[in-house]
């Protein structure tokens, strides 16, 4: 969902972070949700939801790290605006593991003929996916705007 340019890694630690190194840090936590986002897409598609089952635990768990590691990175140098949009993005992801997900395997799983709900719940997933990573990328644009001079 999330492209953003990736930036030279330097290191980040010390007193004062370095700025490029912080951003492709968030960036590389969120974008790691890409691999689940492909894996739920693919399980979903192939009508395997024993395989979204387990994705959906695995990339549960990953996002639990992946706030922590954020939470802990913490702001940068006092600005927490780009780190909030990033645990922002990563607690929506979770939210939709955790509400719609579950419904749309149930749905497809036991083959429950209610397109209704299962277009809602495609809409939500979508327009949460879509407002996440326009939340994410406005932050680093404007992180990299600020910061990076």
């Amino acid at each position: 969902m999330l492209v953003v340019g990736a930036l030279a890694l330097t290191g980040c630690g010390g007193g004062t972070k370095d700025p490029a190194a912080y951003n492709n840090t968030m960036i590389t936590v969120i974008n790691g949700s890409e691999k689940h986002i492909a894996d739920m897409n693919s399980a979903m598609t192939a009508s395997d939801y024993d395989k979204a089952e387990k994705v959906h635990v695995d990339w549960e768990k990953a996002l639990t790290t992946d706030i922590k590691k954020v939470d802990e990175l913490g702001a940068f140098n006092g600005d927490a605006g780009f780190q909030k949009a990033v645990l922002d993005g990563l607690t929506g992801y979770k939210k939709i593991l955790t509400e719609d997900y579950p419904k749309l395997i149930e749905v497809r799983k036991n083959k429950v003929d209610d397109a209704t709900t299962e277009h809602a719940l495609l809409e939500n997933i979508n327009k949460a996916f879509e407002h996440m990573a326009n939340g994410v990328n406005k932050a680093s644009d404007e992180f990299e705007s600020r910061d990076n001079k």
